[in-house]
């Protein structure tokens, strides 16, 4: 780790949230965006864990790569607030774990059943193994996703952050791999639920048209925006079929909402991520991304109900919860 990486990251260790900014203005005077972005990032995934504020911090600096174009000159304002959250989410108990995959034994179970064992055990350490015999199968993308779409308890997010962890793979690079993918496997045995409906014959965009109209319905309630979340996540990764039946029940009609949405705003925000768990930042990385592949769909209906959250609801920034 350069020194200048690790005086910027004196500060989000030490959760000195007023010196975060400061370290990062003298951080860019030898460094780009483009080098600030990865020691946020990287920073953001060795303090993963699978809890709400933690986890959505790295969802956070996944959107943030993905809207660096849409930021323009303002990137580096929203990298900033990337790290505060961070820092903020991250465990008061964790430490930035290894980098390197353990060593495993040849011939040890690498099949998917055995990851299906660890989660049905939450036995984090033997999905760990198992990851590191997989690492350089051709198959492991395939299995982590097709493993993430057997349990969308907790609004999907085992699915969520497996596509988010296959998506941040490339982007933080080699050296990173195990420690990227592993934050998949450490969701996917950190709790366990039922699986998901029988499978639904849908049409993908009258199924989007359901869910945005229920996250308008609701005022962009987080429930709501995670359903078109994942939604988004199935469709990135090919799995729309294992979770439509799911998806089908989360699109149910609901009462409507008695206020009316603003117009979304025509740049993306900067703004404390952890107010909403980031989800106005995330809700224009998706938009940005559904509006190539379902350009009809009501797009902009679906970012007025997420900033109307935003501006409205309660903030939980103070919350600490699993």
């Amino acid at each position: 780790m350069s020194s200048a990486v690790s005086a910027l990251y004196e500060p989000l260790i030490a959760r000195d949230l007023e010196g975060i900014g400061p370290a990062i203005r003298r951080f860019r005077e030898t460094a780009d965006s483009e080098d600030l972005y990865l020691a946020v990032a990287r920073f953001a995934l060795l303090s993963y864990a699978p809890a709400q504020h933690a986890k959505h911090a790295v969802l956070a600096v996944l959107a943030a790569f993905e809207l660096r174009d849409d930021y323009g000159g303002r990137w580096d304002e929203l990298l900033a607030e990337c790290a505060h959250y961070a820092a903020a989410s991250r465990q008061p108990w964790s430490e930035p774990p290894m980098l390197e995959p353990p060593a495993v034994e040849e011939g040890g179970p690498a099949d998917p059943d055995e990851l299906r064992a660890a989660i049905e055990a939450g036995d984090r350490l033997r999905g760990e193994r198992w990851l590191a015999r997989r690492l350089d199968d051709p198959a492991l993308r395939r299995d982590l996703v097709t493993v993430s779409a057997e349990d969308l308890s907790d609004l999907g997010h085992k699915l969520i952050m497996t596509n988010a962890a296959l998506k941040l793979e490339p982007i933080l690079g080699a050296r990173g791999r195990f420690a990227t993918l592993r934050m998949a496997v450490w969701e996917l045995t950190a709790y366990h639920g039922q699986p998901p409906p029988a499978r639904a014959t849908l049409d993908p965009a009258a199924l989007l048209d359901r869910l945005i109209s229920r996250c308008a319905a609701e005022a962009g309630s987080l429930e709501s925006a995670h359903a078109v979340f994942l939604f988004d996540a199935a469709l990135e990764r090919d799995s729309l079929d294992a979770v439509s039946g799911h998806l089908d029940a989360l699109a149910a009609p609901a009462s409507p909402t008695e206020v009316t949405l603003p117009s979304p705003p025509k740049e993306p925000p900067v703004y404390r991520l952890g107010r909403d768990l980031g989800a106005a930042l995330e809700a224009h990385a998706v938009a940005k991304r559904l509006r190539r592949t379902l350009p009809g769909a009501p797009l902009d209906t679906f970012l007025a109900a997420v900033h109307h959250n935003l501006e409205h609801g309660p903030s939980l920034e103070e919350w600490s919860f699993a």
